[in-house]
């Protein structure tokens, strides 16, 4: 077998040089997603954008569409492999730099309400978080439709008048 060892080389010194360069730039990587997910959060002030599907047709969701597209291209040109887990990444980020982290637990919270996540890990939901969460797909399912009735407007609009009360 062929040793590097024997030629002179120190493998495990260029191993750990090696280990403590990838550490260093999954720490700036990490940091970077965080700090543009912040970012994101600023331009899109008004609405949750990591929360827009990619069929989202509104304009809001023309305008994350725009962004990821302009982010897939920078990975792309770099060579990265997998734009989609980094931007997934990115969306994470934003929601928990907007609401908190999310307490992972096994056990239900205060208010007896488990949510179960794509991953199927179990997470605690705050009342607040609760209701900002379903407000919110419900005021984006309405205002998807392309017409309301006058009694679903008024709800709309009490939606609206709620979600700008927890601070949305």
């Amino acid at each position: 077998m062929f040793n590097l060892s024997t030629q002179g080389l120190d493998v495990d010194s260029i191993v750990a040089e090696k280990r403590q360069g990838a550490i260093e730039a999954q720490q700036s990587s990490y940091g970077a997603n965080k700090e543009y997910a912040k970012a994101l959060n600023m331009k899109f002030d008004q609405f949750d954008w990591f929360e827009v599907s990619h069929t989202d047709s509104t304009d809001e969701g023309k305008a994350v569409r725009k962004e990821k597209e302009l982010f897939f291209v920078g990975l792309k040109a770099i060579g990265h492999s997998n734009p989609s887990k980094v931007w997934k990444d990115v969306r994470g980020y934003g929601q928990e730099n907007r609401y908190g982290k999310t307490v992972a637990s096994s056990e239900e919270g205060a208010d007896g309400e488990v949510a179960e996540g794509s991953d199927n890990a179990k997470h605690n939901r705050s009342p607040e978080l609760r209701n900002l969460e379903e407000l919110t797909t419900l005021y984006k399912f309405n205002r998807r439709q392309e017409s309301l009735s006058p009694k679903l407007a008024k709800v709309q609009q009490k939606i609206s008048e709620a979600l700008a009360e927890m601070g949305v």
